[in-house]
């Protein structure tokens, strides 16, 4: 009888572990998915917007277009044609929604006015903005910005001796844009973009305006 307790008591204790030793008894939990904390969320929302909240929004765009005062369009006196003006802006924020992002941006027009000695030099009116703007997709692919700021305003004299800046004014800045994603993914696209800016300077009493079309590259 005493030997027999004994063996009950024993298999008592080790039934646990015969059990947890049988195949299929108790399955290993799942690993966790890999690539951290975007793998489980989708790729896209309802209506084909891509998930992108809460990403960073970087990006850079060129084109071309042209500039005005208030009372025409800016020519080029000595050139034998009327050369285009160039754009070029770099923007960083983030997305704090699917469809919206706020960020920083930065953007430089210039356009040719004249041609000194000959050709060999040029004096270029350039418009430098600092702004804080917002974007906003209509559709998956559809966006509209805007954005407010701080303009300055200055010639760039180029000829064989080097570069030299004469600064003319500082005033304020309003922008718009209008673009369309020709390649979008969730991390990265290429956009075709319109954009219109305008600086007031009070200490010249005129107001400066660019327009141009162009295309951008943008990072999630």
């Amino acid at each position: 009888m005493k030997r027999f307790a004994i063996a009950s008591f024993a298999a008592v204790l080790l039934a646990p572990a015969i059990a947890a030793a049988q195949p299929g008894s108790y399955a290993p939990p799942p690993p966790p998915p890999p690539g951290g904390y975007y793998a489980g969320s989708p790729a896209t929302l309802p209506g084909g917007f891509h998930d992108r909240m809460g990403r960073l929004a970087l990006g850079f765009s060129i084109g071309l277009g042209a500039m005005n005062t208030s009372t025409g369009a800016i020519g080029c006196s000595g050139c034998d044609y009327n050369p285009a003006a160039f754009e070029v802006d770099f923007h960083i924020g983030g997305m704090i929604s699917p469809r919206l992002a706020l960020m920083l941006e930065v953007q430089g027009n210039g356009q040719t006015v004249q041609s000194v000695d000959g050709g060999a030099g040029t004096v270029t009116l350039v418009q430098g903005t600092a702004m804080a703007a917002a974007q906003y997709w209509l559709t998956p692919k559809l966006w509209l910005k805007g954005g407010i700021g701080a303009a300055h305003l200055s010639y760039d004299y180029n000829d064989a001796y080097g570069t030299q800046s004469e600064p003319l004014d500082n005033g304020a800045a309003l922008m718009g844009a209008i673009g369309y994603e020709v390649y979008s993914t969730r991390e990265f696209s290429v956009d075709l973009q319109g954009r219109f800016i305008e600086g007031s300077y009070k200490g010249i009493d005129d107001q400066i305006s660019s327009g141009s079309v162009g295309v951008g590259f943008n990072w999630y």
